[in-house]
């Protein structure tokens, strides 16, 4: 006689469904959630059309720009590097400038790459602590520094407020300075021009050595050459001295028309009102995209439910 099983019975549905009671509830509950994410999904197209989502867009750029957003003053500075051999006022430097006579292009690039280097950035936030203004937590969370920023990223930040452009044909050089105080503005964009002439005389000073030391090297060599001749090698030396002599006198001229500095066409301004951001501007700009990120979102949406109807 066989053992009498003693364990629980199966039921008729446990064994149409293979015995996993368990399985069935779970794609139960998977197809309850689906149905709710549509049924979500559906309400929030619903609530979110054209005419909802692009005023709240600009109901919070609003709010933003206007209560939030930082406001920044910016200091205009033009200047023009010239040379010795360039007339000394501003009018003549200019009209120089226009016809050639000025700095070459090349001695103009260097100032300009000068102002947005870190060399300068490390001069002026010894003088008005820029990382720690720049980081300050009175300031938008969108637009400041971060208090542990790199040095790049310092540089990074420094470059957005502090810019500079050259005209290709005057070789004039426009620095634009934004502060969120209009005083610090002008003082900041009036040192950037000091210690851009500085730059520009201790650059002038190494062409200058450079000039020179080749001449007087030349110019020592034929003179020992001399003193150390034979009678028959002296009137040779005497020759090679006396073109060496030349030589200097050409070199010093050289290196005096390499002399060059920075003039000043426009002074470091004081901004009566702030000029960035245009507030105006970048709401409509944010009006624009939020009625364009909007469309593209609605047409994409349309095209797979024409898909899944298909």
């Amino acid at each position: 006689m066989a053992d009498a099983w003693t364990g629980p019975r199966p039921v008729a549905g446990d064994v149409a469904s293979g015995g996993t009671p368990g399985g069935a509830r779970d794609k139960g509950a998977l197809r309850a959630l689906a149905s709710g994410v549509r049924r979500t999904a559906n309400w929030l197209s619903e609530l979110t059309s054209f005419w909802t989502v692009v005023p709240v867009a600009g109901l919070i750029g609003f709010i933003y720009l206007y209560g939030f957003c930082d406001s920044l003053y910016q200091s205009v500075s033009i200047i023009d590097l010239q040379n010795a051999s360039s007339s000394s006022s501003s009018i003549t430097s200019l009209g120089s400038s226009l016809l050639g006579a000025g700095a070459s292009s090349t001695e103009s690039g260097a100032v300009v790459q000068y102002i947005t280097s870190p060399d300068i950035l490390k001069l002026l936030d010894k003088q008005f602590h820029l990382r720690k203004l720049y980081a300050d937590k009175g300031h938008s969370l969108f637009w400041r520094l971060d208090a542990d920023a790199s040095d790049e990223d310092f540089l990074g930040f420094y470059q957005q407020l502090v810019s500079v452009s050259q005209d290709s044909t005057t070789l004039l050089i426009t620095v634009n300075v934004l502060d969120f105080d209009a005083k610090r503005a002008q003082a900041i964009c009036r040192a950037i021009v000091q210690l851009s002439q500085k730059f520009v005389i201790d650059m002038t000073m190494q062409m200058q050595v450079a000039t020179m030391k080749y001449a007087d090297t030349q110019l020592s060599e034929a003179t020992k050459a001399v003193e150390t001749a034979t009678p028959d090698q002296r009137p040779v030396a005497e020759m090679e001295l006396t073109a060496a002599q030349q030589a200097l006198v050409t070199a010093q001229g050289l290196a005096n028309q390499q002399q060059s500095f920075l003039i000043a066409v426009q002074v470091p301004n004081y901004p009566s009102d702030t000029s960035d951001p245009d507030r105006l501007v970048a709401e409509a700009s944010i009006l624009l995209a939020s009625s364009a990120l909007y469309l593209i979102v609605h047409l994409l949406l349309a095209n797979v439910r024409d898909h899944r109807k298909v």
